[in-house]
């Protein structure tokens, strides 16, 4: 029979520490002294608003294979950090490294994890080491408190807390999709719930670490009922409460919170799965090209320039072309090469697939993952790697995702078609795609 259980613990950094999410200069290009100038962006945290968490929770097929999901409540998972993790628990639970899943809830309010950022700074080594200890913990908590269960999907449409980046009247994925596990009387064992979104309530005014809205939903679910709650999140690339919130602060974080777990407490039309085996299967994918050859970069470098000259320069328009779009354009087109190898993994359960990303992925591709089939599909992405954005070719070049993206036009398309047919597969030959 299926197995499930699950672990919570605490993950709060010694204070001070440095906080990640809103440390890079362009991210305060609005904010300026009494002086005009802009105010530092790199914010040092003195106490936790709320505990930081890492969610485990532990999965087995009846044909005894299981997996275990790691969600810390910190920004993003570096490849290094994520490969880390995995080998460590492998080698002290004699598991495959594959069977552990490495992701995190992308809360802004942050410590400082990686170096993505800020290339200057580096991160606290002793924090780290505190994580893959934790997860240690936690799986080992897990594995002995295993239980026999069942399982339901269901899905839930939200309204009125958060939309697209782009606009109110942008597609994007409204819904939160759950798993809602249950003893055999009836009890609820664990919840994990596939939502969508940048959880960025809180601005860069905050100097206390914070799970932000996900922390709000988690405990207002699990406060009804008892049953812990995890968050796995999806396609939040270009999702956000940037024009729904009505503040930056606790308060506003707390209505969008629970606003958002209120809709999602009753059932709406629970389908029983049957988890009888588990399939995992690597997607790996070489991003590989030269900047300077690159015939759209260099276009785009063109076109803004040019765009630029016929700004005022003090527009917020033109701040953001000189200060961030050219900035990303130049910074690639300065490098020799752009080469990293990443991987997508596929855990396919007969009646229900999870796909994990390793970074920030946009509506219309995660849209293809989840729409391949039939077969009720989870999307995690910010998990064992992060890449920055994945933006769709229709939508590359027009927004500030696309400038930040390691993936070159069109690249990112193709890494999700390579995915999806990889869906009928168990093992995937590796393959080099060589972009210009």
């Amino acid at each position: 029979m299926l197995k499930v259980s699950m672990a919570k613990a605490i993950i709060n950094p010694e204070f001070p520490c440095k906080m990640e999410g809103y440390h890079e200069k362009r991210f305060s290009l609005f904010q300026k002294d009494e002086h005009g100038e802009v105010l530092d962006p790199m914010r040092t945290a003195y106490g936790a608003r709320d505990n930081l968490l890492l969610d485990t929770i532990y999965i087995e097929a009846e044909n005894g294979k299981g997996l275990v999901i790691h969600i810390p409540d910190i920004i993003m998972i570096e490849q290094s950090f994520g490969d880390r993790a995995k080998a460590a628990l492998s080698k002290h639970f004699g598991m495959d490294e594959n069977q552990f899943i490495i992701s995190c809830s992308h809360t802004h309010a942050s410590p400082l994890v990686s170096t993505g950022m800020n290339e200057d700074l580096e991160p606290n080594q002793e924090y780290l080491e505190l994580l893959i200890e934790k997860m240690i913990e936690n799986t080992a908590y897990c594995l002995s408190h295993k239980k026999e269960a069942e399982v339901t999907w269901d899905s839930h449409k939200i309204e009125g807390f958060y939309c697209s980046r782009q606009g109110l009247d942008v597609e994007y994925f409204d819904k939160i999709e759950s798993l809602f596990f249950t003893n055999e009387e009836g009890f609820g064992v664990a919840k994990l719930l596939n939502m969508a979104c940048h959880p960025t309530v809180l601005d860069n005014k905050n100097l206390l670490v914070s799970n932000d809205f996900f922390g709000v939903i988690r405990r207002y679910l699990q406060e009804i009922d008892g049953v812990p709650v995890a968050i796995a999140n999806g396609e939040g690339g270009d999702t956000s409460t940037r024009l729904t919130k009505r503040a930056g602060d606790w308060e506003e974080t707390v209505r969008i919170g629970e606003g958002i777990a209120k809709q999602i407490v009753k059932e709406n039309k629970p389908q029983k799965l049957e988890f009888l085996d588990v399939k995992i299967t690597e997607v790996p994918f070489t991003i590989d090209y030269v900047p300077s050859e690159n015939e759209y970069l260099l276009h785009k470098k063109v076109e803004l320039e040019e765009k630029l000259q016929n700004l005022d320069p003090a527009s917020q328009e033109a701040i953001l072309i000189s200060a961030c779009f050219l900035v990303d354009v130049n910074e690639k087109l300065g490098l020799d090469r752009i080469q990293y190898d990443l991987s997508s993994f596929i855990y396919d359960f007969g009646s229900f697939r999870l796909v994990t990303f390793p970074g920030e992925i946009d509506t219309q591709l995660a849209k293809k993952l989840r729409n391949a089939d039939d077969k009720p599909t989870f999307v995690m992405a910010y998990t064992n790697g992060f890449y920055y954005y994945a933006v769709n070719k229709a939508e590359y070049g027009s927004n500030h995702e696309s400038f930040n993206s390691r993936f070159p036009y069109g690249g990112a398309d193709e890494f999700i078609e390579k995915i999806i047919a990889s869906f009928s597969k168990h093992i995937v030959e590796p393959e080099t795609s060589l972009l210009k």
